[in-house]
Formats: structure tokens, sequence, C-alpha cells
């Protein structure tokens, strides 16, 4: 259930993905040849004279060679008509380092004076110096970057500042949702702002519950767990062992159930837009089974990483033939049981005390009701509040659901042999921040965003939730974290 959200696509080259991917934030560098500023530049210029040599300067020879010169200069055109005049404000190079090697993500900064949102034009960049630019990627919608300020988190006037900070987010934004920041039991931060019933105008309150989308693979990746614990699978078992009904037998007679929990089963999507009514309508883990087992593979299992909701809903379904239980009463009586979630679950779309999830309408200004489903499944979708996702938190360092033993291997990276954008473990995205290892899960869909991330050395959780397609969100999660962890 991780979709892109407010984001635009850009046919500008080529991305070859299997399923929907989203980079981790690391440690930025920066570049001797700003290609950010001179990459606006072209988009605002007049002249294809300068477009050209604008062009020449910031692709990498592979590229060039690749795509040609005439062909680029046709996508910095239909830029331009998309997008210009732009402004530029800045960019920043990110590193994902991975043991083959490291990959670089540009990220530029420009608005078009008549908007009220940001441009964020996202680059793969050439791993080798000096780091010209291989392809763009696509365009989020974010907020005004920022300056952040250099205190601790813990700091009264950090949290001032991001106090304000919010403010303007919601005046200058419309954004709606709620973050919460703990240092252990204790809250260091709650906000919440926005409207849970924009028609009612119900506003947004810590008891307000949020669809978590793919922030609910944390509970299937654990429940998996619990029954290898039990000895009731093992995790190199073939999946086909209690599943079958594959359209492609002999691939699916090589996928284990550690496949599944990291994304390495070749498994092709099963959510895509001619699915899309499926999905919506479905209310059990056999809708989604159905959709899963036609979808077929993307390549062979165990050669490569691609993040896949298919994963997760073989998940469901095989923890439904071990135990012989429903995939949410099975997680309401061994995930949110003993730890304390008292107030979450998978309900039906608006029930009772669930957030109505928005997109943008015709002008900016205008929210409307986004599309969405009936009900969550085994890759995501369950309902929570920061109370409860706090208590989740506390119950994965206390041992409440599984043995540290069996979490520390489930926040161990599982795709560090592939060139991926992120490190996934079981269920659980692991990310640096500075020097310190942090494991978590977000979640995406329309008008739905979360994020839960855990930073052990300093003993502290943030939780940030919008039901919104709104870019300020991005905004605000990544910039809690930076306050969190120092990179500025």
């Amino acid at each position: 259930m991780r979709i892109f959200t407010s984001i635009i696509i850009i046919l500008f080259l080529s991305v070859q993905v299997s399923c929907s991917q989203t980079p981790s934030g690391k440690t930025g560098v920066t570049s001797n040849t700003d290609y950010g500023k001179l990459f606006i530049e072209a988009i605002n210029s007049d002249s294809d004279t300068r477009k050209r040599e604008i062009i020449n300067e910031i692709f990498s020879p592979p590229t060039l060679q690749e795509k040609g010169i005439e062909k680029l200069l046709g996508s910095v055109v239909k830029l331009r008509a998309n997008f210009a005049p732009l402004t530029f404000h800045h960019s920043e190079i990110i590193e994902f380092k991975k043991p083959e090697g490291t990959i670089y993500v540009m990220h530029v900064y420009a608005k078009n004076p008549k908007e009220v949102m940001w441009k964020d034009f996202q680059f793969y960049l050439d791993p080798n110096p000096p780091h010209q630019v291989l392809q763009l990627a696509f365009v989020a919608e974010v907020a005004e970057p920022m300056n952040l300020p250099n205190g601790s988190i813990e700091q009264k006037e950090t949290l001032d500042w991001l106090d304000k900070y919010i403010e303007k987010l919601k005046s200058e934004n419309s954004l709606y949702g709620s973050i919460l920041i703990a240092k252990g039991n204790q809250i260091l931060f709650e906000k919440n702002v926005g409207y849970a019933d924009l028609a009612k105008k119900t506003p947004i309150t810590n008891q307000s519950l949020f669809n978590i989308a793919s922030g609910g693979k944390m509970f299937t990746a654990l429940a998996i767990a619990q029954l290898v614990e039990k000895g009731k699978l093992k995790y190199e078992n073939t999946i086909t062992k209690y599943l079958d009904g594959f359209s492609d037998k002999t691939n699916a007679d090589k996928v284990t159930i550690s496949e599944l929990l990291s994304h390495t089963s070749g498994l092709k999507e099963y959510w895509m837009g001619q699915t899309d009514s499926a999905v919506y309508h479905a209310t059990s883990i056999n809708d989604h089974l159905k959709i899963v087992y036609q979808a077929g593979f993307e390549f062979e299992p165990g050669s490569d990483y691609a993040y896949c909701n298919s994963n997760f809903i073989l998940l469901g379904a095989i923890i439904e033939k071990v135990t012989g239980k429903s995939y949410y009463d099975y997680i309401k009586e061994n995930i949110f049981t003993p730890a304390g979630m008292n107030v979450s679950g998978y309900f039906n779309h608006g029930s009772t005390g669930t957030s109505t999830p928005f997109a943008r309408g015709k002008k900016e200004s205008d929210w409307i009701e986004a599309p969405h489903g009936i009900k969550g499944s085994s890759a995501g979708g369950a309902y929570s509040n920061s109370t409860d996702i706090l208590k989740f938190s506390q119950a994965l360092r206390n041992n409440l659901i599984i043995s540290q033993e069996s979490f520390s291997n489930m926040i161990a990276v599982k795709n560090k042999q592939f060139r991926a954008s992120e490190d996934y473990g079981y269920g659980f995205i692991i990310q640096k921040w500075a020097q310190e290892i942090t494991y978590g899960h977000g979640g995406t869909a329309g008008g739905v965003n979360f994020e839960f991330r855990y930073f052990p050395q300093q003993d502290i959780t943030l939780i940030v939730f919008s039901n919104q397609n709104n870019g300020a969100y991005d905004d605000l999660k990544k910039n809690a974290i930076r306050l969190i962890s120092g990179v500025r």
C-alpha cells in the first residue's frame, strides 16, 4: 500500500523498477558544480542554444550517448511548458551507501511564483565523480525548504521552533495531521492540526484514528516471527507448502517466506491501475490473494530487491492457513492486545473515529475525499493513533510481542547484496541518520501518510500522520527526522 502521492510523474527518462520504491534519507554531500541550479536555468531559458550547453554540462556521457542531446532537449522543453518560470531555492545530494557502491540522488527545489507549493525535482546521479545527471526520477510537491535550528530535539528552543514551523505549514499549506516525539516513555512534543472530517469540521485530536497504509507490514512481519518462534513455520519454508493457485508455479515453488518478508521474491505488484477497483472493494485477504496469484513474477526469486505489496498479501494468507484464524483476528489477539494498543484495528472505511482521507480538488486550496478501499489487508491499512503507536514502540523494546533475539533478526538488513535505494529487514525499513541506525516503516496511499521511526541510541520515537495528499507532510517528517538526528 505504499503508493506515491502528491507526485507528478515525469516521462523524462526511463526508470526501471518492478514495484514502488521510496529512497531513505542519508547524510548529504555537495557537488563542485551545482547541476540543480543549471537544470532550473535550462528550464527557464528561452534559448535552445543555452539549453544544449547546459545539457552537455550536467548530463553524464552515458546518458548523452544513449538518449542523444535532441531527445534530452525535447524533455527540457516539455518541463518548461509544465513548470516555468521557476525560482531556484537550493539543491542537495543524498548518499545511499550499499556494499556494491554508493547511490547518489540529487534533490532540486524550485517554485513557480503562481503556486503555493514548491517542487522537488529528484535525480539519479552517476556514481562516478563528478556525479553528473543520469536521469530524472520524478517531481514531488513540497512545502518551502527550511533552515533548521542547531539545538537538540530535547531543548525547549528546538521544540518551540517545531511548533511554529507546524503552524506555518498549517496556515500556508493547509496541513492536516498529527505528530508525536517521545524520549523513552516521556512525550517531548505532541501536536494535532487540521480536520479529521472537513465537512463536519471535526478537528484532529490525539484520539483521531489514521490509516497507516504500509505501516501495517510491521504487524504482519511480527506475526510471522511469532509463528517461527512457536515452531509453526520456518523462514526458509517455500510458500507453496501453504498456498496453491499461482499462475507461474515454477517460480512460486522457489520463493521462501524469508524472500516475501524482505521483498526479494520477484513477485509483480498486484495493485496496478487495472486492478484498483478490485483492490478497493476487497474485504478479506482472500480477495487480495486472487489478484496476486494472477499478477505473476517480475524477476527470478532471490535475484533482486523490489518493494512490493504482493509479498505481504501472501504472508497474510500464510498466517491464516497456519493459525486457522482470520488475519485480522490474529493481529488483534497477538500484536495489538499484548502491546496494549486498545484502539487500533482494521476498520472499514468511514467507521466512527477514523479520519477521512483527502486529496486536492480543482483548486489548490480545495480538499476532496480521496479514493479509498473498504478495508485494509496484510499489506497495510490498519488504523491507529499516536498513543497506540507509542505503545507499539515500547512493546518492541520490552519484548512484549517477540523476543529480543527474533526482533534483532528482523531489523537486520536483508537486501544489502542488491543495489537498492533503501535497506530492508523483515517488515522494517532500516535507515542510518548521522551515525545512528534506526528502524521503522512508513506508509502512503490516497489521502494517507504515516511514519514510525525509532532512534535506539537516543531512545526517541517519532510518529507522524497526515490524512492528505499534501507535500507539507513530507517536509514535516523529513525536518523532524533531521531535528532528532542532528543532520542539517
